[in-house]
């Protein structure tokens, strides 16, 4: 990405970003007017677990790993992220450390909603925070299925 991405432009990407797909324009102009444009290149380590967060990132271009225990012996790869997913969203609710470290595979562009920011624009948009907390709702909701149903076939093979 450039500086001189527009807000019209930042607006049309952050549609595309399931976390914020619901919101009205006027709600989505506030987030881009507050957000920072970061690339990074391959091999760079973007969060690193047990550190403190205060930082959404948005993935505009490019892709992450998810790794748990990073540079340990059992060190793991999680998940891998790719362009409109986002990563490090409860920082934004809560003071805890990272989960997890975050690793770009390609040359990756980002748009970065920090904490400070997100709550001044909460304070004006509260639905904002409402429709992120459905979406995370979702989310959560998806991950027990996945429990559920990975407890249900170890049942099966017993």
């Amino acid at each position: 990405m450039t500086d001189e991405t527009t807000i019209s432009e930042k607006i049309m990407l952050l549609k595309g970003i399931e976390l914020f797909e619901s919101l009205s324009v006027g709600e989505l102009a506030a987030i881009a007017s507050v957000v920072e444009e970061i690339d990074y290149p391959v091999g760079e380590i973007i969060i690193k677990e047990g550190t403190a967060g205060e930082t959404l990132y948005l993935m505009i271009e490019g892709e992450v790993s998810v790794i748990k225990d990073l540079g340990e012996i059992n060190e793991v790869e999680i998940d891998r992220m790719t362009d409109g997913e986002y990563f490090g969203e409860m920082a934004l609710f809560e003071n805890t450390v990272r989960s997890a470290s975050i690793r770009t595979e390609k040359p990756s562009a980002f748009m970065v909603l920090h904490k400070q920011e997100f709550k001044e624009i909460v304070r004006e948009y509260p639905q904002i925070a409402l429709e992120i907390c459905k979406v995370l709702s979702g989310r959560i909701r998806k991950l027990h299925q996945k429990i559920e149903a990975r407890d249900y076939c170890k049942k099966d093979v017993s």
